[in-house]
């Protein structure tokens, strides 16, 4: 069974929802986490990398 990964989000689109990560994909529903420090989803390693970037 895969794991989910959560990704950091960059931007949301106001037409359709859909959402693009830091790191550059473009996920079409995404779901939210209120507290994603206490989701047991592991983190992006990309989107983590572009987030220390900034």
């Amino acid at each position: 069974m895969a794991r989910e990964v959560m990704h950091i989000e960059a931007s949301r689109s106001w037409w359709n929802g859909s959402a693009k990560t830091l790191c550059g994909i473009t996920i079409p529903k995404p779901r939210t986490y209120w507290f994603p420090s206490l989701s047991s989803a592991t983190r992006c390693p990309s989107c983590e990398a572009a987030h220390k970037g900034r």
